[in-house]
């Protein structure tokens, strides 16, 4: 009789085990926070970490204005550096003689400008939305 008395314990055990309701679904995670737009005003600030010379551009407060993921950056009172932030984040630009490398990150732009003689770090924050 108790092969029987088994068979019938096991077999009460897997018709409870059935009857139990199932795991709550796990929670969706939240989607993501919207990307920070790229174009807009940026206002910053630049420092010098370079100046071999006398006529090395001076650092001081500055403005920048990015449309379509582009900007100029401003050098010297005639010499701009065409600049591109990439989907990536990296940064970079040229002039003749003038090298551009920077990184984007949410709504900060961060640099360098140099042409090997002077340079100049520079932070910039966007503005807005």
């Amino acid at each position: 009789m108790k092969p029987i008395r088994a068979t019938a314990a096991a077999s009460l055990c897997l018709s409870l085990l059935a009857c139990t309701p199932p795991p709550p679904p796990k929670a969706p995670d939240p989607p993501p926070p919207p990307p920070v737009p790229v174009d807009g005003t940026y206002r910053g600030t630049s420092t010098r970490f370079q100046a071999d010379g006398r006529h090395c551009p001076h650092p001081g407060v500055f403005m920048l204005g990015v449309w379509k993921g582009r900007f100029d950056y401003r050098w010297d009172y005639r010499t701009y550096v065409d600049s591109t932030i990439e989907p990536d984040g990296t940064i970079h630009g040229e002039a003749p003689g003038i090298t551009l490398r920077g990184r984007r990150t949410g709504k900060r732009i961060e640099g360098d400008v140099t042409n090997g003689f002077c340079g100049l770090h520079f932070t910039a924050v966007r503005r807005g939305p």
